[in-house]
């Protein structure tokens, strides 16, 4: 079956703009795929696709073949890479900035084919809950996104900001590791804002399952703007703060 839907991701009808999320849990968790392609305004043609594994690492996919066609052959417009949560952080004077370099050259390379596939690439950040954390990640984050040459769409600063104003809205799941729906929104939200250059005009809405395990065996899902029920993530006051964020 997935078989069949990759085959069908490569060989699909045109769209106004095609574009692949590639991360794992946090990009899958809560379907910020879907979340992503319901900001789509009415007649605007988009397809959005995924490829995200638990726990996986942008350098676990470097030599994953679904992918490398997926790149090659997918007609995607845009790809949007999203590292595992914490390995981008960068602190001074410790290992963990040697070892973010071997990371950010695999990613450098997924990048690469990307853009050989004709794609434009974004890197979607992460967050960290403890603020004296969160420079070190944006350092890293933007460590990563310029070696892959990639826009960068950074997330933690606005997250912290969020969260101090509304420490009640549900910004992470209960495990308290993966996003709330509120996050997924924010992620949702500043993915669209840099893909299309333009502000959401509304909240956005997932169709169908809200992911909590990844949803197929390899990792690909496709968006079935279809699907039902709709679960919007954020109310529209949520979502005014949010386009209104650091």
């Amino acid at each position: 079956m997935t078989m069949l839907l990759l085959a069908s991701s490569l060989h699909a009808a045109p769209a106004d703009r095609r574009v692949l999320f590639v991360g794992n849990s946090l990009t899958y968790f809560n379907n910020l795929p879907a979340a992503f392609a319901s900001l789509a305004p009415p007649g605007e043609t988009l397809a959005v696709d995924a490829f995200a594994r638990p726990g996986a690492r942008l350098l676990d996919d470097l030599d994953d073949p679904m992918l490398a066609r997926l790149l090659a052959r997918g007609r995607y417009t845009d790809v949007v890479f999203q590292e595992r949560g914490g390995d981008a952080v960068c602190m001074p004077r410790s290992n963990a900035c040697r070892e973010l370099s071997a990371a950010a050259q695999a990613s450098a390379q997924l990048a690469a084919a990307a853009r050989v596939g004709g794609a434009r690439v974004f890197y979607l950040g992460t967050w960290q809950v403890n603020p004296t954390v969160e420079p070190a990640l944006i350092h890293g984050e933007r460590m990563i996104a310029m070696r892959m040459q990639a826009t960068y769409i950074p997330i933690g600063h606005a997250w912290l900001a969020l969260r101090a104003a509304q420490p009640d809205t549900n910004w992470l799941a209960p495990d308290g590791q993966h996003p709330g729906r509120a996050t997924t929104a924010l992620l949702a939200v500043r993915s669209w804002q840099a893909v299309t250059g333009r502000s959401p005009t509304r909240a956005p809405c997932v169709g169908g399952a809200l992911y909590t395990h990844m949803p197929s065996a390899d990792g690909f899902f496709r968006v079935n703007p279809d699907a039902r029920p709709r679960t919007c993530l954020v109310s529209p006051a949520l979502m005014r703060a949010m386009l209104g964020a650091p």
